[in-house]
């Protein structure tokens, strides 16, 4: 292994992947990426699940230095529209980054080398094993929720389909 690549939503499963990967990264001492994928068009209930996004929200509206008029309460009144605004593609932008920053900061504490970040947008799955491609990875990891047997069943799973379409090697953290 070489360099490692990992994905993150900000989620509690994506933040233990993030762990897993900085700890190899750092005892392999090999360089680690780390990935997000907008979100653009996501169901809300998906999101709201992501993270502590009301908290979020608020933190990038301070830090960011933009003026997002009238910020919303919850990840579901940001989302409750289908088609993005300018102001709501700027603020998903923004979680985004503070999403990476936070996952870069925590792997380097771990004494992970982050060598590159970066956000695509997209379907989920293909826009990580794209992500991973470009920063040279030869392993993937990302968090896996278990939905369960019918949910994942019914509405697929992004792990499973990085694990089957990825041509490298997948860690699927729990």
């Amino acid at each position: 292994m070489k360099h490692i690549f990992v994905a993150t939503d900000g989620s509690d499963a994506a933040a233990r992947a993030v762990d897993e990967a900085a700890a190899l990264s750092a005892a392999l001492n090999i360089p680690l990426s780390i990935g997000h994928v907008l979100q653009f068009g996501r169901p809300a209930e998906e999101l709201a699940r992501m993270a502590d996004v009301e908290h979020m929200v608020r933190h990038v509206n301070k830090e960011s230095g933009v003026d997002f008029a009238n910020v919303p309460d919850t990840m579901i009144d940001l989302f409750k529209d289908t088609r993005p605004r300018d102001d709501t593609i700027r603020l998903i932008t923004v979680i985004g980054d503070e999403i990476l920053r936070r996952a870069a900061d925590r792997a380097k504490e771990l004494g992970a080398e982050v060598d590159k970040t970066r956000t695509s947008a997209g379907d989920t799955a293909d826009s990580i094993i794209d992500m991973a491609e470009g920063t040279g990875a030869d392993a993937i990891a990302l968090g896996h929720r278990g939905l369960g047997r019918l949910k994942t069943v019914l509405l697929g799973s992004v792990a499973q389909k990085v694990i089957s379409h990825a041509e490298c090697t997948v860690i699927s953290v729990r």
